[in-house]
């Protein structure tokens, strides 16, 4: 079981600088991924991009790849730039009938006359090491979803646990219900037929039968009690499970609800609201497993 949310930051000096990877992941229901690299670096960004997808099924994932470098950008004047911006001028200068000379003194008070020139073209041993780093932090990001995972496991379980001893509970109650039903049923019966009739154990049986066939719930609890069962299994699994789990706290829910509403016993119903407490703190946890 792993956490859709995790943290993991490393870096590696290289010949243009340092390098700093940083990925950071929150709840999603899909996988949403966005890469942020350097102007420099932006031919890796693909790369990089299908790396994370290729290792992670679910979450809003944000990798930022910065880099520190001793490199000073470069700049010099456009020549090109400077040419447009002279013909421009000679334009203004012709629709408004002005015939003064334009002097570069003119033309450096237009903006964007500079071209930038940044260091290098990034090597393949750079190209190396940054995927090497990238990697190594993908591995350190797992781990800690890995740890957070196994926190929700340990805390889901517990509650899981609590459900499933509810559940005997409830069925306790079930059964004294029914037996409590069962002879109020039978004094009422013997009181109601004539004396001939009063001791009858086939219409004493069939006529408690009546009372408690409304409330029934062993249907719904077997089913619960599967639920219960596969949610342990599944959250057991190394594959990504969320969704699963997720699904099955629904099950359990609908199953709950039901008993709830068929049993008005008392008793039994203030163990149905403690199981819906438990199932919506598990639903909570749950969607934040991948």
């Amino acid at each position: 079981m792993k956490s859709m949310t995790g943290f993991a930051e490393s870096s590696v000096n290289t010949k243009v600088g340092k390098i700093r990877v940083e990925i950071r992941s929150e709840n999603h229901r899909f996988l949403e991924i966005k890469v942020s690299v350097p102007e420099l670096l932006f031919q890796m960004e693909t790369a990089i991009e299908n790396s994370l997808k290729n290792s992670i099924q679910r979450g809003k994932l944000r990798l930022r790849l910065s880099l520190q470098t001793s490199l000073k950008e470069k700049q010099r004047l456009s020549e090109k730039v400077l040419r447009e911006n002279h013909s421009f001028l000679k334009k203004i200068n012709s629709s408004l009938g002005i015939k003064t000379e334009i002097g570069i003194e003119h033309l450096l008070m237009v903006e964007n006359y500079f071209e930038s020139q940044v260091g290098p073209e990034i090597s393949k041993e750079t190209e190396t090491k940054i995927r090497e780093v990238v990697k190594k932090n993908l591995e350190k990001f797992q781990k800690s979803r890995e740890a957070e995972g196994q926190k929700l496991e340990k805390a889901i379980l517990k509650r899981m646990e609590t459900i499933k001893k509810t559940v005997e509970d409830i069925k306790k109650k079930r059964k004294e219900f029914v037996k409590k039903s069962e002879k109020k049923t039978k004094e009422k019966i013997e009181r109601i037929f004539s004396s001939s009739q009063k001791n009858d154990p086939v219409i004493s049986q069939e006529a408690a039968a009546l009372v408690t066939e409304k409330s029934e719930i062993d249907e719904e609890i077997v089913r619960l009690e599967a639920h219960i069962s596969k949610f342990r299994k599944t959250a057991k699994k190394k594959s990504p499970v969320g969704k699963e789990l997720d699904f099955l706290v629904q099950e359990m829910n609908r199953e709950v609800g039901t008993v709830s509403a068929k049993c008005k016993v008392a008793g039994i119903s203030h163990l149905t609201i403690k199981i819906r407490l438990e199932l919506e703190k598990i639903r909570e946890q749950v969607q934040n497993i991948e």
